[in-house]
């Protein structure tokens, strides 16, 4: 149970004289079930129910002169690990998912930041700020075909599925463009990973980052500065930003045929 006696039957420990309390060992009390003789006095419906109590458990315990055995129950192994310790403090936490994707690819803190909140569909897309009431675009404004939410803005958009395309084709992973039918950037990310070889993986994950990145940012620059949809412009920023991306050390992006890129952005 992980409790003592006096946590379990407060009222019988109290009905037991304190003399005899500090001399009475528990192989005593325990030995043929002689404890109750210990008490004294009568008990209360409360002391009742306790000692009713106290009995089953005792009943079929027995000592071992072997050493006692403290065993972890947080862990399989019974064995205590700071680690173990860590995660039982995340018992029934809400689970990311997708956690493996964006925080162990390389890319910016901000870039994998802003894709965390993506997925938890936490970015201020016109359907989060319709719902707050607060003045939003109409349509999608890359697309102007849909009503715009982060969703539909990184994956099933003409105007981001065709960017998508532009930059996946180059580099051999034209089938793992988004389908019109996808409703989730994670499931979509997912299972373009995991079907391609192993070495490409990290690249791709890089580039997906990186994509939506540039994807989002035209967004914000054809809401809040006028800017017109551009694909070219649009690939002319991920090609520069790529670029970056391999000088600070994405090492498995420079191996994806990233100079062809460049040349797809070009008026």
């Amino acid at each position: 149970m992980g409790c003592s006696i006096v946590e379990i039957a407060p009222v019988v420990v109290d009905a037991v004289p304190l003399k005899i309390r500090k001399q009475r060992t528990v192989a005593q009390a325990l030995q043929n079930q002689s404890w109750p003789t210990d008490i004294q006095g009568g008990l209360s419906l409360i002391g009742l129910f306790e000692y009713l109590q106290l009995w089953d458990m005792l009943l079929d315990t027995t000592l071992s002169q072997d050493e006692d055995v403290h065993i972890w129950r947080l862990d399989s192994s019974g064995i205590f690990s700071s680690k173990s310790a860590y995660r039982a403090f995340f018992n029934g936490a809400i689970t990311f998912e997708h956690w493996r994707l964006l925080w162990k690819s390389w890319a910016p803190a901000k870039c994998k930041v802003f894709l965390w909140l993506a997925i938890r569909n936490r970015c201020w897309t016109a359907d989060r700020l319709a719902r707050r009431g607060l003045p939003h675009p109409s349509m999608c404004p890359l697309c102007d075909q849909e009503e715009e939410n982060i969703q539909q803005l990184l994956t099933t958009c003409v105007f981001s599925r065709e960017f998508w395309f532009r930059i996946l084709t180059p580099m051999g992973f034209q089938g793992r463009v988004p389908s019109r039918h996808e409703i989730s950037f994670a499931d979509w990310w997912r299972k373009a990973v995991t079907k391609v070889p192993k070495e490409t993986r990290k690249g791709l994950n890089s580039t997906i980052i990186l994509g939506a990145w540039v994807i989002w940012k035209h967004r914000n620059a054809c809401v809040f500065d006028g800017a017109r949809p551009c694909i070219n412009s649009l690939l002319r920023a991920f090609r520069d930003e790529q670029h970056l991306w391999c000088l600070a050390g994405a090492r498995r992006l420079r191996t994806l045929g990233h100079g062809q890129v460049g040349e797809l952005g070009n008026p």
